[in-house]
Formats: C-alpha cells, structure tokens, sequence
C-alpha cells in the first residue's frame, strides 16, 4: 500500500558505454598517451614508449619485471581480466622499485575495471592518482575514478549516491585537468548524472503529488528547477507546480492540509509506504 510506482522504461535508466565502447576508449588512450596501454595494440613502437626502450624479445637479457608485465599484458589484451589483475598486483609487490610498477598499478585498475569489479578498480586507480603527480595518464585515471561510480548508477527510483559520487570524481577531472580530452569527456557525464539526480526528485514529486502529499511535492518541484534547470524534467516540474496553484486557486485543496515533514524523505520507511529499494 502506497508503495511507489514503477517508472516508466523511458528516461528511467542512464545510458551506459557497453564494453566494446570502454575497450575503444581505452585503446584511443593508449594510442595517445605515452602513458597507458589499456588496448590491443602490440607495435613495437608502442610497447618502446610504454614498457621500455624495446620490444620483448629484441633484448634477451634477463628482465623478470619486463617479462611479467608483458605476459600480465597479454592477458589483458586477450580479455582474461582476472589473471591480469592477478599478474599486474604480483608485479607490483614483487618489484615495487620497477619501472613498471606504477603503469601496473594502472593497467591492475583496467584490468578490474573491464572485468566490471568497480570498487576494486576505483581503489586500484586512486592509488595511482594518488602516487603518480607527474604522469601523463593521470587525466585518464581521474576519469576512470569517474566511471567506476558511473557504471553503477541506475534509474530514477534507485539511491542517487553513485551518481552523486561521480559528479564528484568528474568535477575533480575538470578542475584539475581542464584542458584534458578527458575533461571534456567528464563534463558530458556530468550532466547525465545530473539529469539522473534531476529525474529522481521529478520521480518523487510525482509520487507525492499524486497521493495528495502537496507541500512535499511542491519542495521536490521547486528544489529540482532550483539545481537542474537545464535538465529534461523541467517543464515538467512547472507543470505540475501550475496545477497545483490551479487547484488552489479554486479551492479544490487547502494548502495547510499537510503531511507530517518525515514524508518529505522518499528513503524514510515508513508503515503506509514501503519502497521497492
């Protein structure tokens, strides 16, 4: 009983990069950045600028590091995302000291990342970001910081947090970053976390309003034009504001016939309103 109702598919859900999309981001950045090799590219060229001055196997000397972190490479490249972690953390507790230690930690993000573990890969990337001042991939790392809260928002009648934490993540890209490819590429995430938040308080409105809850609907409403007025939802929510001073107007409500302040929390449980989440 008064349990909210299902929205409908349409605008309900944020529009998510499949993975074929993340692998294509990820090879773009490689081929760009003298930093990371997150694709599927095996050039000579690109390993010199990535892992060292050669390519395995021109250099026969004993390497152990080198070989570990091309054979954790080849994992990745071949999508066998759990031994590449594996391989990537073995490299990075096994040579600390290496070269490619701090790539590793990277490559051990992405490796999670693709492999859709995202705590493991946001921990993985923060500490890159974290030791690594100086490196080139670090805009890549914020924005991967980013997209591991990103791939996990949902619809409109979920807990907004990952879309809240993202919006973070991406604003510490764009400031810190701001004429980075990939702050642009934050920015553009940031308002379709932001429509997500703008859809969610639509959502609740909606559900108040249509039990009658006025004065709670009419917070959700003005809140939402308030911080997204650029948002799809709008016109909507003045919509609904402009019948609700309609009916006012002709005393079909009174507007001091309120519900108790605790129903302004859609999250709040409540005995007559038990959510779905």
């Amino acid at each position: 009983m008064g349990s909210f109702p299902k929205p409908s598919d349409r605008g309900s859900r944020v529009r998510k990069l499949s993975l074929a999309g993340q692998v294509a981001l990820l090879i773009l950045f490689a081929v760009s950045s003298l930093a990371a090799l997150p694709g599927c590219s095996a050039s000579k060229d690109l390993w010199a600028r990535v892992w060292g001055s050669s390519t395995p196997g021109d250099d026969e000397s004993p390497n152990p590091d080198r070989d570990l972190a091309q054979k954790a490479q080849e994992r990745l490249d071949a999508s066998d995302y759990k031994e590449a972690a594996e391989l990537f953390q073995q490299l990075r507790d096994q040579y600390p000291q290496s070269p490619y230690a701090p790539l590793a930690q990277l490559k051990l993000g992405d490796a999670y990342y693709l492999d859709g573990k995202y705590e493991e890969a946001y921990a993985a990337y923060n500490n890159f970001t974290s030791n690594n001042f100086e490196s080139d991939a670090l805009p890549y790392a914020y924005y991967q910081k980013g997209m591991c809260f990103y791939q996990r928002m949902n619809g409109i009648d979920h807990d907004q947090s990952p879309a809240n934490k993202a919006i973070q993540e991406f604003d510490s890209l764009v400031t810190t970053f701001p004429e980075s490819k990939f702050a642009f590429m934050g920015q553009a995430r940031i308002a379709e976390a932001q429509n997500l938040l703008a859809g969610h308080e639509f959502y609740v409105g909606e559900f108040y309003y249509k039990r009658k809850d006025y004065a709670a609907a009419m917070r959700r409403f003005k809140g939402l034009i308030k911080s997204y007025p650029d948002s799809g939802y709008h016109q909507k929510a003045f919509n609904y504001i402009a019948e609700y001073q309609d009916l006012l107007a002709r005393g079909e409500i009174d507007e001091g016939n309120q519900r108790p302040p605790e129903y302004n929390n859609p999250f709040t449980v409540l005995e007559s309103s038990a959510l779905p989440f």
